[in-house]
């Protein structure tokens, strides 16, 4: 939208110069700060085509008269102010008919990208660490499809491995049945359990070890016994993750693990062997990757004969690629892994895959939990994932711990909403502070997660972005009841600074959320959201202490115009939040 604002003075310039409005519009963007105006056109590259001097060419392009714009030289910059007025008149009509359409876009339309995202292992518990790559792939996954893409969610289970064989001879040894599986109060706990019991019973018993080695062959030879207790295992730990996932409203659409490829690998293991691209290193088969930088050859099977993940990757990328042809494929998986994704998206080109170039690795760092909970000879602090005591926090205990605490915030500030509606917004600014508290940082860098941090209802958290758009549709609600045979209203009445920076920080939510998906980084969104809040705070807040600011006048013409744009930003934060997989609460 904010090209609606932009494409005048593009026009304005490039007639000017000589130029056309499609080669000048691309450069013009938000002003530096401080600066008192809302565009700003950088003369660098125009005077050095044209010769000149950019302050100077700044300076000749001021004088410029465009409507509803007053321009001015800083430097080698073009500024413009517009009218409240002008944007006004601009913007409000075309947000009356799509209030949506500042967050959608067409350019990618008839693209598509696989997500690879959450991807936790089986019989264990979705531990709090993963939240960073649940969200952000949920994030990326609702802004490609604002973007018009086709969108394939896929969750690449850790199903298969070394891990089943070892509880499944625990299991044997222990003489454990169904029926106590069944009757445990958590199941992926009890079978969390097992396994610690069987990783410290066979450091003492290498004997142990090898029985465990064993059940993991059987598991691959396809032994009956050993299927049938994998699936068990399997079904006890998707249950749990659905029950979590939706409590975070993510959903896939492809649960393929890495056991869905255990027949798929031989076939990329024998072409990389007929092309002469393996060998054999102390037992183990490795392929040379140096034409393509890198130092170290890539593991692709064990001398025992076990794969390894990079021969799944591959395996699954192949079939990802035969049935969805995709444009772009991410893999949101921490950066302790960029090793491994250099790696095997370098041994994709080396087979001339053409998939190969359309690979991203979706790289983020890790959460830091802050813990009030002393350990032995530790001071609180903040830990990884972790009480000070050790234990590892679950990602479940995080979320209702939140959600109990937005429960009696709630409580305290509108006693009002009870039963199953406190119920509902608690559980919405529960989740949605611990959601936003990860997707508001750069992915790359580390979080900080403080539960009396994250649920502020000021600064920059999710509850502060759910407080305005409720804020929004209360005086939605009051305007009806004020005003029940009220006009349409007019746009030339916005007539104010703050009402028109509402309307502007609208409008660059569409190039938020372009950078958001050119850059895999969804903490694009959540700035414009947070810089959108801010503007209908000072807006609000202005009309709370001068009466002829306030939406609810008694000039119904007034109040009619300024409801318009009420509605206006309350669509798009409304839209912005489900967009990086928040609720959007009416009353709070």
């Amino acid at each position: 939208m904010l090209d609606l604002l932009v494409a005048p003075l593009a026009t304005a310039v490039a007639a000017r110069l000589g130029r056309l409005p499609g080669e000048i519009a691309p450069l013009i963007g938000p002003p530096a700060k401080g600066q008192g105006a809302d565009l700003a056109l950088p003369c660098f590259q125009l005077a050095k085509s044209a010769n000149r001097n950019s302050a100077q060419l700044a300076a000749d392009l001021a004088t410029l008269e465009v409507p509803g714009m007053a321009l001015s030289a800083a430097g080698p910059f073009l500024n413009a102010a517009l009218q409240p007025a002008t944007v006004a008149g601009v913007l409000l009509p075309v947000l009356a008919g799509d209030p949506l359409l500042c967050l959608r876009r067409d350019h990618g339309e008839g693209k598509t990208v696989c997500i690879d995202f959450s991807s936790p292992n089986i019989a264990k518990h979705l531990a709090f660490h993963h939240i960073r790559s649940t969200m952000i792939g949920n994030a990326l996954a609702r802004l490609y499809g604002a973007c018009g893409w086709r969108v394939v969610r896929i969750n690449f289970l850790g199903d298969w491995g070394t891990a089943f064989g070892r509880l499944i001879s625990a299991w044997h040894r222990e003489g454990l049945t169904l029926a106590q599986l069944d009757a445990a109060p958590d199941r992926v706990t009890f079978l969390n359990e097992l396994y610690v019991r069987a990783s410290q019973a066979e450091k003492a018993d290498p004997a142990k070890e090898a029985d465990s080695r064993r059940w993991s062959k059987a598991l691959e030879d396809g032994d009956a016994e050993a299927r049938h207790l994998w699936q068990i295992f399997k079904d006890a730990s998707l249950a749990e993750f659905q029950r979590i996932y939706a409590l975070l409203g993510v959903g896939f659409d492809s649960w393929k693990g890495e056991a869905f490829y255990e027949d798929k690998m031989g076939a990329v293991l024998a072409e990389l062997e007929s092309r002469g691209l393996t060998k054999v290193d102390q037992g183990a088969t490795v392929v040379d990757l140096s034409a393509l930088g890198l130092k170290k050859p890539m593991l692709l099977r064990r001398a025992d004969g076990g794969s390894l993940y990079a021969t799944r990757d591959l395996a699954a990328c192949d079939d990802r690629w035969k049935d969805y042809a995709f444009d772009r494929s991410l893999y949101v998986v921490d950066l302790g892994q960029a090793l491994h994704f250099k790696e095997w998206f370098a041994c994709a080109a080396l087979l001339g895959r053409a998939y190969a170039d359309r690979l991203r690795h979706i790289g983020f760092g890790i959460v830091l939990l802050w813990n009030d909970e002393p350990g032995e000879g530790l001071e609180p602090g903040w830990a990884r994932g972790r009480t000070r005591g050790g234990k590892v926090m679950l990602l479940r205990e995080v979320l209702e711990e939140s959600v109990d605490r937005a429960r009696a915030v709630i409580a305290e500030k509108n006693p009002g909403i009870e039963g199953d509606e406190r119920e509902r917004i608690a559980r919405a600014v529960g989740v949605g502070a611990v959601v936003f508290n990860d997707l508001k940082n750069a992915r790359t860098n580390d979080v900080k997660f403080k539960f009396e941090e994250a649920l502020r209802f000021d600064g920059e958290t999710g509850p502060y972005l759910q407080f305005a758009h409720a804020r929004l549709c209360s005086i939605e609600r009051k305007f009806r009841e004020a005003f029940p045979q009220a006009p349409a209203g007019d746009p030339a009445r916005i007539a104010r600074d703050d009402e028109k920076a509402v309307l502007i920080a609208i409008a660059r939510l569409g190039s938020a959320l372009d950078r958001a998906v050119e850059s895999d980084e969804p903490s694009q969104l959540a700035q414009g959201l947070l810089a959108l809040a801010a503007a209908v705070s000072a807006w609000l807040t202005a009309g709370s202490k001068d009466d002829t600011a306030r939406v609810l006048v008694e000039d119904a013409a007034l109040a009619a115009s300024r409801l318009r744009l009420v509605r206006a930003a309350r669509a798009a934060l409304g839209e912005g939040l489900r967009l990086l997989g928040l609720e959007a609460p009416e009353r709070m």
